[in-house]
């Protein structure tokens, strides 16, 4: 019985792969156990105690559960001897199997290649590939033009959290929501790779290094060096290779680069491996930036994805042109060191993911069928079927070489089920060609008469198709022309790559469907998204600091403060113990490690589970708190003497709360001793000087007294400072009722400021409230003014102590609109409602804009009331908030929007932005007409406050407006929320800036904050004709904008720049609109499987635990917006001048003391650079190497062509101004990961065009200074030792 169940349970149940391993252990253990059980019962009480049988029972039945347990667990290297049974029906001789390889078959039998066996699956440095040669001319290539190449790449796509959290996928844990276990997938992948009893060369590519570092760290030594021996043979092979496949859409490029970097080199360091291919498969849309900086920058030769909008993939189809050249130069003048073009190609068989073909993904994660256990005639069907899939593949690109990812989320946990079917599909394939009883022509015409297939990896795969370019050059491409003299492609040239075509700009927006555009995310979660931009600009500053204290203080290196926590490694060289860094030997990590994370297609994007998002924010404070915790350790070495009392500056602390007027030190100093100074030491990473309004959170009304110390005379000067009353719009319980503004003047580049602040003895105070009922003119601030007194005071009405959050209001009753100066910009607002009206430029010639300010919302689609009722039930469609209870793979070709139209299903989610109509108009609040306008003024900052929100209702936006002395723009910060759902509608909530200038529909935002990308309304950039732009004009007129967006005329320019990352459009003649915070109440099928409905107090465990219910009202998010105006055609210079301000504000740390303290601050004062670097530059990074003299330095040109007069041209750089007190020994430049010599790179670099071997120009190191030169977007990267 039992052996008879076991069989019918393997054939019945073969679908659910999952389980099916699990369960027929179970049932080989009863065969064993219940004979035994059943002989041990029948011996009596008498005999044997019958507690014996038992425990023989559980004893025998334990055994087998370990077994079924090891599943789970890490397998032995190396692996089992016997033999892998793969037995078909399928009759493969003898010398099939040992004369010749296993990877490589011809048609004709008469005509066979005999090839040795490939070293591994890609190619050494200079060695030939004998599938893929190079032909001197075209009487060589005959033979070899007919045979397809079919690469078989395996890989698995773990996502760095997004269902689940880091943790939970690595270790396997709640799988509840998703079978999903890395750990256990690359311990089984490398199990079957080293097994010896196969006649294949089976291949691996991986890619997120945080996942497999992890890994690797915890293998046994001998395991360690058994992975590197199927590194060294090609086997296991590495794409993309950093610490996760970052998004494209809403990343800042120094997060990519700060991930790639952490990534490489652990690969470098480690395993000496560099990867030589980009790999971005599964994020929602593909940069200019990721075309350009992030793939040749990197010393990538291709790239590869999946994702393209759906037009876009039906043309490039029809076209043969699924794979290409990519050039992202955004004017016919661009720098060549700013563009270049690369390779790219599809992926998942040009279907719009990454995975198998149709019907053989054999992971047990998948419902096809298995090729392992079928008849021959089956086998044979299924094979046909395959090559049926392989011919539509090869129909739709160029070239004889085809690249088929078998793989996708979270596969191989059970490797061997997958490479076994592997193996048996490519025997299946060269047998059945080989024996005849399938014809090559069937599949592919006349186009091939052969097949290669084998085990590949991306590498192997883009140097083939390189050698397809440069073979095509051999032959003539030709065209003919029809009888009307219009060219017609010949066949041969379809598909000749000669004739890739180029593309230019980037591929956004993503569609996978007619009403399903993926524009949503560019928005979601918008805490999250300013959380990671706080954590990347901390770390960059972080790095910073620790390297000017390398450079500046003898005892940093010699007596450091532990910077590494038992990470550091002991080898022995020449039998002397040697001590050798980590890779992870930063005091950095952790917040390297947060940072590289965050950067994840499901992180930043604000795609991932509510519980998961939580995580990620989670990490990033923990990051910034331990990186806190070293900095300032290290400050106070430098600011304190042994004589110091113990207590001095031990608060200490960086305050990342700024954003909600919290900060633990100020509050408590003052708390209960008026006999304390706060110190605030204010860092500017900025590689020029800067001078900056800073806002300390300070809790007592009060007079305060400022003081700046000037280093040069030692001693203090008093400075203005403006006490302003924080209205606390986001409702924060530990919120400060003050905001103290200190002007920081001429703070010095990578250097300090700082100030001393006590309370006043005098009755004085600093704060102005400025009555409307006064003449206009009385609101223009007087730059003269030394006195931090206001120019005019009026009385407040009373204070009511019981609600300190309001001190002060203000009655206007003004017939005037309020016009606020600083002598370079004005701003008009409407004297009822403190709205913008205008904005002048008075530097700028005078220039003044119109400006129309309005919120709104575009109500969210549901599907709930149209759905077919069909389709809920087989897909999960409606998503209602639940976590998914097992997982399905909900992305790509399982969901019904490849069936047919989306109209009546698709819901707006945390992907997808789709109004309730497709040409739905805004839905706008009206500004508040409250009586009273708050407007706070000074010298140094004012402010205009104002409401809006639905009438009748209470307002649910509230903006403060300011203006600071010495700055050019207009401040806007605004707090959203909670966003009201009591209608049960979810809401995309806008800003929109709406203005005079004619721009005709275009506009521009920028690529990942580097090269501005133009932008036209209806326009996709689609491949061929676009049939889809009047299906959604809202949603797919939508652009990612990391930090600016701007629209421009002949007469005026205006620009908008941003703190995060958000959706951005011009729907209408000259405005600027952006989303601002998303509310939404179902979910958009996916894979998320729960709505975007953040809360504040937290959700309730996910399934069969909880029902994942939102808890609390809704968030309220603050951000910034900075208001330009400029003249004609300066949009993307007036944008450039700030967006490095806004990415690296002021650092600010603060500490307090006793006044009687001996403070030595001249050391801390007197560090960073001597001379600032141009404008136009900016570094980048600056980071001090595990060897005491050695640093990595990268450095931008912040530029583009044509974007300024002053600043869009060459830059000479003497790096020696960047190590004051140190002289340079040697210069090395690098690839912008740092992980090889960019000179090495270029001579091996696979040419994909003709200017390639131009770029490198008089911008190479001179030996014999330290100057070099960046072209305009220029970044280049250094490894500097300095002695």
């Amino acid at each position: 019985f039992f052996f008879f169940f076991h069989s019918f349970y393997h054939k019945t149940t073969e679908r659910n792969c999952t389980q099916v391993l699990h369960n027929n252990i179970i049932i080989e253990c009863w065969i064993i156990v219940a004979p035994v059980a059943s002989v041990a019962s029948t011996m009596g009480p008498k005999k044997i105690p019958w507690i014996l049988p038992a425990l023989r029972f559980a004893v025998l039945f334990s055994a087998c559960m370990m077994e079924i347990g090891a599943l789970d667990e890490k397998p032995n290297f190396p692996p089992q001897e016997q033999k892998i049974n793969i037995d078909s029906g399928v009759h493969l001789t003898n010398n099939y199997h040992s004369s010749r390889s296993a990877d490589a078959f011809n048609v004709d039998a008469g005509n066979e290649y005999v090839d040795s066996k490939i070293k591994g699956s890609f190619l050494h440095s200079g060695e030939a590939d004998s599938f893929c040669p190079l032909f001197a001319n075209i009487e060589e290539s005959v033979n070899f033009e007919k045979t397809l190449n079919i690469h078989i790449v395996p890989h698995t796509h773990d996502d760095v959290g997004w269902l689940k959290t880091v943790d939970q996928y690595f270790y396997g844990l709640n799988n509840t929501i998703q079978q999903a276990h890395v750990s256990l997938i690359l311990d089984n992948v490398i199990h079957q790779l080293l097994d010896t009893n196969t006649n294949h060369n089976r291949t691996f590519t991986y890619v997120e290094t945080a996942f497999f570092s992890r890994w690797y760290t915890a293998l046994p030594s001998s395991d360690q060096k058994s992975l590197k021996r199927l590194i060294s043979e090609g086997k296991f092979s590495f794409a993309n290779g950093g610490w996760c496949m970052h998004d494209e859409a809403t990343t800042h490029y120094m997060g990519m680069i700060d991930q790639t970097t952490l990534g490489h080199s652990f690969l470098k360091k480690e395993l000496g491996v560099i990867p030589k291919v980009g790999w971005q498969i599964d994020p929602f849309g593909h940069s200019a930036t990721q075309g350009t900086l992030m793939t040749s920058g990197f010393g990538f030769d291709a790239l590869y994805f999946g994702r393209i909008h759906y037009v876009d993939l039906e043309n490039r189809q029809k076209e043969a042109q699924c794979e290409g050249i990519w050039s992202s130069k955004t004017s016919p003048s661009s720098s060549p060191s700013a563009s270049s073009s690369v390779f790219w190609g599809l992926t998942g068989s040009n279907r719009g993911n990454y995975g198998a073909p149709d019907n053989f993904c054999f992971d047990s994660l998948c419902a096809d069928e298995p090729l392992v256990g079928l008849s021959e005639d089956d086998l044979r069907t299924r094979t046909r079927g395959f090559l049926n899939s392989v011919g539509i593949q090869a129909s739709q690109t160029k070239g004889r070489n085809i690249l088929l990812t078998m793989g996708s989320d979270f596969q191989y946990a059970q490797a061997r089920k997958n490479y076994q079917n592997l193996d048996l599909l490519i025997d299946a394939v060269g047998q059945f060609l080989r024996d005849g009883t399938l014809n090559a022509s069937d599949f592919f015409g006349d186009r091939f008469d052969s097949v290669r297939i084998f085990y590949s990896t991306p590498e192997r795969y883009t140097s083939c198709k390189h050698a397809d370019l440069m073979n095509s050059k051999q032959r003539p491409n030709t065209v003919k022309r029809d009888t009307s003299g219009y060219e017609v492609e010949e066949s041969d040239a379809k598909f000749n790559p000669q004739n890739w075509a180029v593309k230019t700009g980037d591929f956004f927006p993503y569609a996978d469907c007619d009403h399903c555009y993926w524009t949503g995310y560019f928005s979601s979660r918008q805490s999250l998204k300013r959380l990671e931009r706080v954590g990347s600009s901390f770390l960059h500053a972080a790095t910073q600091i620790d390297s000017m204290m390398k450079l500046y203080f003898s005892w940093y290196k010699n007596e450091p403060i532990p910077r590494v926590k038992e990470r550091v490694k002991i080898k022995s060289t020449l039998g002397k113990p040697t001590r050798v860094p980590s890779w992870n030997s930063s005091p950095f990590y952790s917040l390297e490690d947060a940072m590289g994370v965050a950067q994840h297609h499901d992180a930043v994007a604000g795609t991932a589970k509510q519980h998961v998002a939580y995580d990620y924010a989670k990490l990033i404070s923990s990051g910034i708190s331990d990186a806190n915790a070293f900095v300032t350790a290290n400050l106070r070495r430098i600011l304190l003497s042994a004589s110091v009392s113990g207590g001095a500056l031990d608060d200490l602390s960086y305050c990342p709360l700024l954003n909600e007027t919290v900060c633990e030190v100020s509050k408590q100093a003052f708390e209960n001793d008026d006999n304390e100074a706060i110190y605030v030491f204010v860092y500017n990473a900025l590689a020029h000087m800067r001078s900056e309004a800073i806002s300390l959170p300070v809790y007592e009304d009060v007079t305060y007294e400022a003081y700046q110390y000037n280093s040069h005379v030692d001693s203090w000067s008093h400075v203005q400072a403006t006490l302003v009353p924080n209205m606390n719009y986001a409702q924060v319980a530990e919120a400060a009722r003050f905001s103290l503004y200190l002007d920081a003047l001429e703070m010095p580049p990578l250097g300090f400021v700082i100030f001393r602040i006590t309370k006043s003895t005098t009755n004085f105070h600093s704060l102005s409230v400025k009555n409307s009922a006064v003449t206009p003119s009385l609101y223009h601030t007087s730059r003269e003014a030394t006195s931090s007194h206001a120019s005019n005071t009026v009385t407040s009405e009373p204070r009511d102590e019981a609600n300190n959050l309001r001190p002060r209001t203000l009655v206007i009753q003004s017939p005037d609109d309020i016009i606020i100066n600083n002598d370079i910009i004005s701003v008009k607002f409407d004297r009822s409602t403190g709205v913008i009206q205008s904005i002048q430029n008075i530097d700028e010639g005078g220039v003044i804009l119109e400006i129309e300010q309005r919120y709104g919302f575009y109500t969210a689609f549901s599907n709930e009331n149209s759905r077919e009722p069909e389709k809920e039930d087989s897909f999960n469609v409606k998503g209602d908030g639940m976590c998914l209870p097992g997982y399905i793979n909900a992305e790509g070709d399982e969901m019904p929007w490849l069936l047919g139209s989306a109209n009546k299903w698709q819901n707006a989610g945390a992907y997808i932005f789709r109004p309730t109509t497709p040409k739905e108009s805004l839905h706008t609040l009206s500004p508040k007409v409250p009586g009273s306008v708050l407007v706070f003024q000074s010298n140094l900052v004012t402010e205009v406050h104002a409401e809006f929100g639905e009438l009748g209702q209470a307002p649910w936006i509230k903006q403060i407006s300011r203006i600071f002395h010495g700055k050019n723009y207009v401040e806007v910060e605004y707090a959203v929320g909670p966003v009201p759902i009591d209608d049960c509608v979810g809401k995309e909530v806008i800003a929109r800036y709406s203005s005079s200038i004619k721009n005709g529909g275009k506009f521009f935002s920028d690529s990942n904050g580097r090269q501005f990308v133009g932008r036209t309304l209806g326009n996709h950039s689609v491949f061929g004709k676009d049939v889809s732009l009047d299906i959604e004009p809202v949603a797919s007129n939508f652009y990612p904008v990391n930090t600016a967006m701007f629209i421009e005329d002949d007469e005026h320019s205006f620009s908008v720049l941003v703190d995060r990352s958000q959706a951005g459009s011009s729907l209408s003649e000259g405005s600027l609109e952006l989303i601002i915070q998303r509310r939404l109440l179902h979910d958009d099928s996916r894979g998320v499987g729960e709505p975007l409905n953040e809360t504040d107090i937290g959700i309730t465990p996910c399934p069969p635990f909880g029902d994942a219910t939102r808890l609390g009202s809704g968030v309220i998010v603050k951000g910034i917006h900075l208001l330009k105006v400029g003249k004609a055609r300066s949009g993307a210079r007036i944008a450039r001048e700030h967006m490095d301000q806004v990415f690296s504000r002021p650092h600010m740390f603060v500490a307090s003391s006793s006044k009687q303290d001996q403070i030595r601050l001249r050391q801390l004062a007197e560090i960073g650079l001597k001379s600032p670097l141009p404008q136009n530059v900016m570094i980048i990074s600056f980071v001090g190497l595990e060897e005491d003299d050695s640093f990595l330095v990268r450095l931008g040109h912040q530029f583009d062509d044509d974007e300024s007069v002053d600043f869009s041209f060459p830059v000479e750089i003497d790096l020696q101004d960047l190590f004051p007190n140190k002289s340079i020994h040697s210069i090395s430049e690098k690839t912008l990961s740092g992980n090889q010599d960019l000179s090495s790179w270029e001579q091996r670099r696979l040419s994909w065009d003709k200017t390639f071997r131009e770029r490198r120009r008089k911008g190479v190191v001179n030996k014999a200074s330290s100057v070099v030169v960046l072209e305009p977007l220029e970044i280049r990267t250094f490894e500097i030792i300095v002695k």
